[in-house]
């Protein structure tokens, strides 16, 4: 007679050993920072402080325009805008969770170590999905409390409009990620063995949905030139998806309007619609998790024993040629470092939401401004897209070009193996991270620009200025990269956050704000007073004095963190 006994504690009592694990590692992360990462810490909150005064700011000015040009604050415009920006956070976290929690659940060594113990994997992805919402809803919070606060300052709404604000932001976030989580799982169990086929199929359905926005793009604008005084019909038209009684974005859209109305009641309502389906989901996505997550983690791991073909791809060879200017060797060196980034879907995947996201969002806000609305000015709209795309770049290269140098520590010796002195190394990354970024940042602020119909001059001046901010954020990263360098690290999130990454993302924002301010700032503000005056006001020569500077700023950037990490990467012994 033989009995089996199951090891594993009782779903109930691994439950609250979670929740204590949990609370435990946020004390712990916590007391680390207040000791150890004062800097970072104090840093990651002036920047949130920073991004959020901006925002207000911006939001406090386009409502402004509203109240000039006598458009109720209450109407079918504002809940047309809501509905856009709720739709497009809402799908952002969907991308941002998904990309979080692959990485939490398929390739940390924590979520390894989890599924060899008796913890249930219904409780493994709940600790993984909180963190992962936590971190992507961050940057959600920080845009919109400030919009929506601006919004109440200037409409008038009752007081308890802003204790419920947090309410449904909160709640929101729960459904998107649910349903990113579910589907990230989902696709990992389920996935086609022959993934060039997927991913095949997935570009001709993407690529259909791109070529079938642009023809709606393109039959709006023919609309616009021949129509007369039905822009405003046709804009709000263009919501008749979202306004669906199923959008999650609708039930936000009409909670925050009726409270801001003075509907208590009303408000409560969609509030408890967006709450109960987001925790819904949520179990939905836990039950999926405990059927299919170990199944998704088994089938992975066997995929990456399968034997690997190494060749060269199309984009290597584009990439190669972008490069041309550089001599044989360090064209491969350049190769190397873009198969690391082009492997990793963390990286580019991000970068290619922003892109497509802020596409959208031009487009739409050229079709407030042909409406002759004069709620959206151009200007202004640019300028966010400008600093948007920059504070990207910045990111994006402190995330992946500041550990590289890092990284090669411990293989270095390779590297000293090869006929390339460290001064052709640190140059190849140079030219890989200025390349890759001018490229990618002049592509999507010229596009959202010509969108916008930007002037001529307008357009010369942003590509200038993402010329020099990328050329400056790209040097920064690789110079500071190789004077400040964390060899005993193998993990590149951990180098990004410690004591060399913080000193780069800082002196990184600051010469974004130097830059943007001296050569772009001025022009801005004197078209929006010309705009304001009805074209009384001149456009002053003085306001492009500040190109020059830009340019000496940039150049101060190139020259000297390149000198220095080269002097330093020459004097390091392996």
């Amino acid at each position: 007679m033989s009995s089996t006994i199951d090891a594993r504690p009782a779903a109930p009592a691994q439950a609250a050993l979670f929740r204590r694990l949990r609370l435990q590692l946020f004390r712990n992360g916590l007391r680390v920072a207040l000791e150890n990462g004062r800097v970072r810490l104090v840093t990651m909150i002036a920047t949130s402080a920073v991004v959020a005064a901006f925002t207000f700011a911006v939001s406090l000015y386009l409502f402004n325009q509203l109240r000039v040009n006598n458009i109720p604050f209450k109407g079918a415009i504002v809940e047309a805008l809501f509905e856009l920006l709720f739709f497009t956070l809402g799908t952002m976290l969907i991308f941002s969770t998904g990309i979080i929690l692959y990485a939490s659940l398929f390739t940390s060594p924590e979520a390894r170590f989890l599924l060899c113990s008796p913890a249930r994997a219904d409780q493994i992805f709940a600790t993984k999905f909180q963190a992962a919402v936590t971190f992507s809803s961050w940057g959600f919070v920080i845009l919109g409390v400030p919009i929506f606060v601006a919004y109440g300052l200037m409409s008038g709404v009752p007081w308890y409009f802003y204790p419920l604000l947090p309410l449904y932001l909160l709640g929101y976030v729960i459904l998107p990620g649910s349903v990113s989580a579910a589907g990230c799982l989902l696709l990992v169990r389920y996935m086609p063995r022959n993934r060039k086929q997927f991913f095949a199929l997935v570009g001709l359905v993407v690529a259909a949905g791109l070529l079938f926005w642009g023809y709606r793009i393109l039959v709006g604008f023919r609309r616009s030139l021949v129509s007369s005084g039905r822009e405003l019909d046709d804009l709000i038209g263009q919501f008749d998806l979202l306004r669906s009684g199923f959008s999650p974005s609708h039930w936000m859209t009409r909670g925050v309007m009726a409270a801001a109305r003075g509907d208590l009641a009303a408000a409560l309502v969609p509030l408890a619609q967006v709450w109960s389906n987001g925790l819904l989901c949520f179990l939905g996505a836990a039950w999926v998790a405990g059927r299919v997550y170990r199944t998704a983690y088994d089938r992975l791991s066997a995929f990456g024993r399968d034997k690997k073909v190494y060749k060269t791809s199309p984009l290597d060879r584009l990439m190669e040629a972008l490069v041309f200017y550089l001599d044989r060797r360090t064209r491969v060196l350049v190769v190397k470092d873009f198969r690391t980034f082009r492997r990793d879907p963390t990286q580019w995947a991000v970068l290619a939401i922003f892109g497509v996201l802020m596409l959208i969002g031009a487009s739409n806000f050229r079709q407030y401004y042909s409406a002759d609305l004069g709620i959206m000015d151009k200007y202004a709209i640019s300028l966010m897209n400008l600093s948007g795309t920059a504070v990207l770049l910045c990111a994006g290269l402190s995330r992946f070009v500041f550990p590289l140098i890092s990284l090669e520590g411990r293989k270095f010796w390779i590297l000293g193996l090869t006929p390339v002195s460290r001064d052709q190394i640190l140059w190849g990354k140079f030219a890989f991270a200025a390349t890759g970024s001018l490229v990618v940042a002049e592509a999507l602020i010229l596009t959202s620009d010509a969108l916008l119909g930007l002037p001529l001059e307008g357009l010369a001046l942003h590509a200038a200025a993402v010329a020099v901010a990328a050329l400056g954020l790209s040097a920064l990263n690789v110079g500071l990269g190789a004077y400040l360098p964390t060899f005993r690290e193998t993990d590149p999130s951990k180098i990004v956050v410690g004591f060399g990454g913080t000193v780069n993302m800082v002196t990184g924002l600051a010469f974004l704000v130097a830059v943007i301010g001296v050569m772009v700032v001025p022009f801005h503000v004197a078209q929006l007073a010309k705009g304001a005056t009805a074209g009384a006001a001149k456009i002053n020569p003085w306001v492009y004095a500040g190109i020059p500077v830009g340019l000496v700023l940039g150049a101060a950037a190139v020259v000297l963190p390149l000198r220095a990490g080269a002097k330093s990467l020459r004097e390091m012994e392996f």
